[in-house]
This record gives structure tokens, C-alpha cells and sequence, in this order.
């Protein structure tokens, strides 16, 4: 008996499934990526703003390094935190609509960073 046209039905139904689940892979991988450069960036600029208190200075640091974020710095007397938020395009953000959001807050005195 020839069975070349079932085993060609069933790879032509498993191949967009395989690929699907492929993609959502490196898109997560992407994602990963992104958010670790994100938080990397926020963690040094906090640390700059500590040892400067330099507000601008400390936008235009991560302006520099990260693309299309929004910035919210909030400084109290004792601590400072420094918000970063992001859009990410990818195929598993465009189906759960999620926003990077990457949250550090310090103490001015001790220059101890916490991540939020």
C-alpha cells in the first residue's frame, strides 16, 4: 500500500502548528532580551542620579540607550524611584496587549538600590 499522501497531509496540517509554536519561542526569547536591556539601563541610571542628583542628566542617559520608553522619575526626601515603561512590538504582546515595565527605587542617604 502507498502511504505518501497521508504522510503529506498530516506534515502540511503539523507544519503551521510547528512553526507557530517556533515563533512565539524566539518572540519570547525577544522579549527576554528587551527587558533585561531595560532594566540593566534603569539600574545604572539610578545609580547615576544617587551619586549626582542630576534629573535631566538621567533622562537623557536613558534616552540615549533605550528607544520609544516613557520616564518617570519620582523623588522624595529620602528615596528616589525611577519608573521605565515600554511598549514592546512582538507577536505574543500584540495578542496579551503587555507594557514592560521596570521599577528601581533608592535611598539617597545609603545608595542602596532596590528593584520594585
Amino acid at each position: 500500500m502507498n502511504n505518501k499522501g497521508q504522510v503529506l497531509i498530516i506534515f502540511v496540517i503539523l507544519l503551521p502548528i510547528f512553526l507557530l509554536i517556533f515563533t512565539f519561542i524566539i518572540d519570547l526569547g525577544l522579549l527576554s532580551i528587551e527587558k533585561r536591556k531595560i532594566s540593566n539601563n534603569t539600574y545604572d541610571a539610578l545609580e547615576y542620579y544617587l551619586d549626582n542628583i542630576d534629573k535631566e542628566k538621567t533622562i537623557k542617559l536613558l534616552e540615549k540607550n533605550l528607544d520609544n520608553i516613557e520616564i518617570d522619575i519620582i523623588d522624595d526626601a529620602d528615596y528616589v524611584e525611577i519608573i521605565v515603561s515600554k511598549k514592546y512590538k512582538g507577536i505574543y504582546n500584540v495578542i496579551y496587549d503587555n507594557e514592560i515595565n521596570i521599577i528601581y527605587k533608592g535611598n539617597k542617604e545609603t545608595k542602596e538600590i532596590i528593584k520594585g
